[in-house]
């Protein structure tokens, strides 16, 4: 027997006693890291895309920033004060500009992921492997996470560094914690958008509504007091409008109230929960809808 032949033989038995032995679950961390680890390694083939992560999100909301200098100095207005509570407007949208960034990044990077793999004509096989759905949308969710971590910590030191804002070091921790639980939230928001974009295919202008809808929903450079009555109680919905209200104040004020934090964290702990569900179930809808109709690789 050659020693081709006994790889060959012994990747066989490695391969029966892995599928004797599978058995499924909700989640496979082996898979979770494999997935994301390629994600990974595509991005960094490009090095290019550093500079466009790191710069290219600044580029998008300078102009708020210059817009509201512009208007009323480089200070504030009394309105904004008497509205949010804060002396400083550049200080006060640079954070929420920081911490949306992880929203927008799971809203078009996440959720589009399946289309990609579409594209590259690697959706079907991926599909077929006895791996849960799950830990493929959890890996593309943790390399996107970690791309967005890049971008969003050179993006607040750029804007600190130009506008010179200085925030709360001491407030770490809690920030940490906030972001996390907000992360986590958005992963279900994202398994929703990937389910949906299996049935309908093309994401761009399902994704670039739902985008200006949190967006605007979120405070980021206006107060929540600004928005109307129904606006406000949906923008509560959002896991984003919790976290940036809380991170704000930490950051800005460097205080920390254990009462209205533990209130927040429960808050956002309902919205991992539903958005989990509600992600899930509608990701398994967009499954089965698409292996019926035998449409999974279809444009």
């Amino acid at each position: 027997m050659t020693a081709t032949e006994v790889e060959q033989e012994e990747l066989g038995t490695t391969k029966s006693v892995y599928l004797m032995t599978f058995k499924p679950r909700l989640l496979d961390w082996q898979a979770t890291g494999v997935f994301a680890l390629k994600n990974l390694r595509i991005a960094i083939r490009y090095p290019a895309n550093f500079l466009i992560w790191g710069i290219l999100p600044l580029l998008w909301y300078a102009p708020y920033i210059l817009m509201m200098i512009a208007i009323a100095g480089p200070g504030t207005s009394q309105h904004f004060t008497e509205l949010s509570g804060f002396q400083d407007f550049v200080t006060f949208s640079i954070i929420a500009v920081f911490v949306y960034q992880y929203v927008d990044k799971s809203v078009w990077s996440v959720g589009n992921n399946f289309r990609w793999e579409q594209f590259s004509g690697t959706l079907e096989p991926l599909f077929v492997t006895p791996v849960p759905r799950i830990s493929i949308l959890v890996g593309a969710a943790f390399s996107d996470t970690l791309q967005c971590t890049f971008s969003a910590c050179v993006l607040l030191v750029i804007s600190s560094a130009l506008f010179g804002v200085t925030y709360a070091i001491t407030m770490v921790a809690p920030i940490v914690i906030m972001l996390t639980m907000m992360v986590f939230a958005l992963y279900g928001f994202s398994f929703l958008i990937a389910g949906l974009i299996l049935v309908f295919k093309d994401p761009s202008v399902l994704t670039e509504l739902i985008s200006n809808i949190t967006y605007v929903l979120s405070p980021i450079t206006y107060p929540l007091q600004a928005l109307p009555s129904a606006a406000r109680f949906a923008a509560i919905l959002v896991p984003s409008t919790i976290a940036i209200v809380t991170i704000r104040e930490l950051a800005i004020t460097g205080l920390f109230a254990p009462a209205s934090f533990i209130q927040a964290s429960v808050l956002m702990l309902g919205l991992i929960i539903g958005f989990w569900t509600v992600g899930i179930l509608a990701f398994r809808w967009g499954e089965n809808w698409t292996k019926e109709r035998g449409s999974m690789g279809g444009f």
